[in-house]
């Protein structure tokens, strides 16, 4: 697994910063020829496609050119790939982002004094390097500590910062207790053993949906956001945790079902399941807990006492049982049956299924 440390750029000198401002204007621009191009034609990263781009028409050089294809054309198939399926108009799009180099373009070496870390960078005049010193962070430290982690040849580029990588090995999953959750939109997290994290998300997703669309309120309610998902994660006993089961939530915001119009997708823009989900993934790859994902199908309307699986058990957030009389709180009973879902799956014979059922 990889881990991205950003690191800054204030350290450089100006006459530096004008060199790598200038690097990434060629480079998005050459980015978004490429993706004019491929927008409507099918391409490859052969010489027919890079030559869209002539040499006299750019300061680039070959290989950043070639780089600059790749990523336009990964560009070009994520976009794609976002909207297939939602039968939704999508215009070309426009890169603005940071330049993904390899080690073809930047060599990362120990530094000295302060400056512990160095970064030499190709740049648009030939056969020179610039050099940028810079220094580690806390989180760098921690991931280069790890044992058998190294420091990946490449960055992520733009005008402020530089984002390199730190490539930590696989390990075994531990041994230690099953947990299932339910991410939810109200109260983020739900698991199990009857705790609910994040209880306070509605309000932070009422926040974000007041703010006026791409204004700076806006970006600070989402970075709000964003740190609360990661503090909340953070707040799952991980180092006891050895299984970890979630859902495998997929198109939460699109669909023709009666309960999915106006209103609900409004309610729906600000909750980010998929960054929660991906926060989940690592950290259980960082605590070596075993992520088991299951299908989301009646998690919240089966009865975790006599498996009877209708409607009619769930009323907003409580949960009654129509067979048995089971009563819980509906989100606590949806996580524990996510649980019994991911422990059939791997064929445990531990059995979750009286949890809670006080």
């Amino acid at each position: 697994m990889r881990r991205a440390c950003k690191l800054t750029l204030k350290f450089a000198t100006d006459k530096k910063r004008r060199a790598i401002n200038a690097l990434m204007e060629s480079y998005r621009a050459a980015v978004n020829i490429y993706i004019s191009h491929l927008w409507n034609t099918k391409g490859k990263l052969d010489k027919n496609t890079l030559a869209l781009l002539p040499a006299t028409k750019t300061r680039l050089s070959a290989r950043y050119r070639s780089q600059a294809l790749k990523q336009a054309m990964e560009t070009v198939i994520a976009t794609k790939k976002a909207v297939k399926g939602t039968h939704k108009y999508c215009s070309m799009p426009v890169f603005r982002g940071s330049a993904t180099l390899d080690a073809k373009f930047v060599t990362i070496e120990a530094g000295k004094g302060s400056f512990d870390l160095v970064i030499k960078l190709s740049c648009l005049e030939k056969g020179k390097r610039l050099i940028l010193p810079t220094k580690k962070t806390k989180m760098l430290n921690k991931w280069a500590s790890k044992p058998l982690a190294r420091i990946i040849q490449g960055c992520s580029l733009n005008e402020n910062s530089i984002t390199i990588w730190v490539d930590l090995p696989d390990l075994d999953a531990k041994k230690g207790d099953s947990l299932g959750v339910d991410i939810g939109i109200n109260k983020l997290i739900s698991s199990s053993d009857g705790s609910h994290l994040g209880t306070e998300f509605k309000a932070l997703r009422d926040k974000i949906k007041r703010k006026k669309p791409g204004s700076k309120a806006k970006g600070r309610a989402i970075k709000e956001r964003n740190n609360f998902i990661r503090r909340i994660v953070n707040m799952l006993p991980w180092s006891s945790l050895g299984l970890l089961a979630i859902e495998d939530l997929k198109h939460m915001k699109t669909g023709k079902q009666k309960n999915r119009g106006k209103q609900f997708r409004k309610a729906m823009m600000p909750w980010t399941y998929c960054q929660v989900i991906e926060v989940l993934k690592q950290k259980a790859q960082e605590n070596r807990v075993h992520l088991v994902a299951v299908a989301p199908a009646y998690t919240s309307q089966t009865c975790p006492s006599c498996e009877t699986a209708s409607k009619g058990n769930r009323k907003a957030e409580k949960f009654c049982c129509i067979n048995c009389g089971y009563s819980h709180d509906a989100d606590t009973v949806g996580a524990i049956n996510i649980l019994v879902k991911a422990l059939r799956l791997i064929g445990s014979v531990e059995s979750p299924m009286l949890l809670n059922s006080q």
